[in-house]
């Protein structure tokens, strides 16, 4: 009976469960990994290994025996030290440094559960528009773009999203925080604004109150003219 490649089951660094040979995804598949998967395919679809394959095994460096592919002597000091060094696909993942994202936010008045909008730059390379900011029995939720699909249960089709839970986390925290700043930016100016109109209103009454106690100007006297006075010449002495 020919071999069949052992079917199992391994999860991704997406969540997703895919099918693995030995217990590894492909994109953790070594040199020596690729020709034994080349090797149990050949068994299953033609019953035995196929001449290229042999070739490729030979040129190499290792054998076919038994099965399974075997490291020619110098070759397994080399896998050994390819293995050390070698880093998983989903530990690079890990590792990787977070994106960076530019969050721009515009909130409007509500309009029933929708709050706001926002634009993300990821990267500083590329832009998506159209974010939704909402409101939910839970709190504040970041809504994906979308647009109609009378296909959808919702009537509406995610056009962007995340397609990992964490950098989902990382994209809602982002919106969120920016929203958050936002509001807190929008509520200093009006409060500004409140305090500046206090001032001029103060101001305002102070003129007004001084205007009110201010005495009031005494009124200049006319200077009388001296009753010897004649037309203007200084005083008359009477005749004798």
């Amino acid at each position: 009976m020919p071999g069949r490649a052992p079917r199992r089951y391994k999860m991704d660094e997406n969540g997703t469960v895919r099918s693995a040979f030995h217990g590894k995804l492909p994109e953790e598949f070594t040199e020596r990994d690729m020709l034994a998967f080349a090797a149990d395919t050949d068994l299953l679809l033609l019953q035995k290994v196929s001449e290229e394959t042999f070739a490729a095994i030979h040129a190499a460096g290792y054998d076919y025996q038994g099965g399974t592919v075997i490291p020619r002597p110098g070759k397994e000091e080399t896998d050994m030290a390819e293995q050390e060094t070698k880093i998983p696909a989903q530990e690079k993942t890990q590792t990787a440094p977070p994106m960076k994202l530019d969050v721009s936010v515009r909130a409007i008045q509500p309009m029933g559960n929708l709050l706001g909008f926002a634009s993300v730059k990821f990267n500083d390379c590329f832009v998506v528009e159209d974010f939704k900011i909402l409101q939910t029995d839970k709190g504040l939720y970041v809504g994906m773009p979308s647009k109609p699909d009378k296909t959808s249960r919702t009537g509406y089709r995610d056009t962007a999203k995340p397609v990992t839970g964490d950098f989902r986390k990382q994209l809602q925290g982002a919106v969120l925080e920016a929203y958050s700043a936002e509001l807190g930016r929008l509520r200093a100016v009006a409060a500004a604004q409140e305090r500046l109109s206090i001032r001029s209103q103060l101001e305002a009454g102070a003129k007004e109150a001084e205007k009110e106690n201010a005495p009031a100007p005494q009124r200049r006297r006319k200077p009388q003219k001296p009753r010897n006075a004649k037309n203007g010449f200084g005083p008359t002495w009477p005749e004798a």
